[in-house]
């Protein structure tokens, strides 16, 4: 497979950036699962890996780590938490934009919510996934919408509804750098495809990766985004496009330095989950 150029978008910005067949990237936005039915994947799977910790964050999504702390991708945000249907407050001034060994900044950060949910803390992987490493991703998007191609590739739309959504794919590449932060990627594949093959799309950043090491479940990536072919169509997830994952095995050290920290005994500030 050829090595061709492909970009990041975010925020209107344009870096450049190479992985083997991808050309254009964008943020990560909904989860196209292959298998998808429109009520398929949204309660969690029956090896569950951390469902109950996936919440929205601003409508997007994010992870809630334990003892107070959420993790969703720095162009996402600090924002209004919902977590099983109660919405928490962020702590302002409680953000941290993780870095990078060179002092950069990665499109990951954690922060503080007002309150504690009643959820397990999460454990990070120690390393990072290696290729062919089955993972289950998270994320909060809109459902898969009608078959598609363009010039010659096969895929589907992105559909218009959201909802939580979980998927599968393997890693492809790992050690990749791209929009400043550490990542691995999966591709989104037709031929070889996991059971349930999933494409990041809009809604998804922020959400997490999970992979399982000596059969338990560790919190490996972080959905930021996506690698699609130059002059794709918008809103479309087709077969060779790539998801990509910040590595937290890249950032572990700096994550549970934060989030040891005690919480801080303030009352609980949720309310029920209501339109906005």
């Amino acid at each position: 497979m050829a090595t061709v150029a492909f970009a990041i978008r975010a925020s209107g910005l344009l870096a450049l950036a190479t992985l083997a067949g991808a050309t254009v990237a964008a943020p990560a936005y909904a989860l196209v699962v292959v298998s998808d039915r429109g009520s398929e994947n949204l309660t969690a799977p029956n090896d569950d890996p951390g469902w109950a910790n996936v919440g929205t964050v601003s409508g997007l999504t994010g992870t809630y780590l334990g003892n107070g702390w959420m993790l969703t991708a720095s162009h996402v945000g600090a924002g209004p938490v919902v977590l099983g249907g109660r919405t928490f407050s962020a702590v302002q001034g409680s953000t941290v934009q993780l870095r990078n060994q060179d002092g950069s900044l990665a499109d990951v950060i954690v922060f503080r919510i007002q309150g504690a949910p009643h959820l397990p803390r999460l454990r990070i992987a120690t390393a990072t996934p290696k290729t062919g490493t089955p993972v289950v991703l998270i994320g909060h998007g809109g459902n898969r919408g009608a078959p598609t191609s363009w010039s010659g590739h096969e895929g589907f739309a992105w559909g218009t509804a959201s909802a939580l959504r979980w998927g599968t794919n393997t890693v492809f590449k790992n050690a990749v750098r791209a929009n400043s932060t550490e990542a691995f990627a999966t591709e989104f594949r037709k031929d070889g495809a996991t059971p349930h093959e999933a494409q990041a799309a809009v809604g998804d950043s922020g959400g997490p990766v999970f992979v399982k090491v000596r059969g338990k479940w560790r919190l490996a990536g972080v959905l930021y985004g996506v690698a699609t072919f130059e002059k794709q169509p918008s809103e479309t997830a087709l077969y060779g496009n790539f998801t990509l994952i910040a590595d937290l095995a890249r950032y572990r050290t700096q994550i549970e330095k934060l989030t040891a920290k005690p919480m801080q005994r303030s009352p609980v500030k949720s309310k029920e989950d209501r339109p906005r």
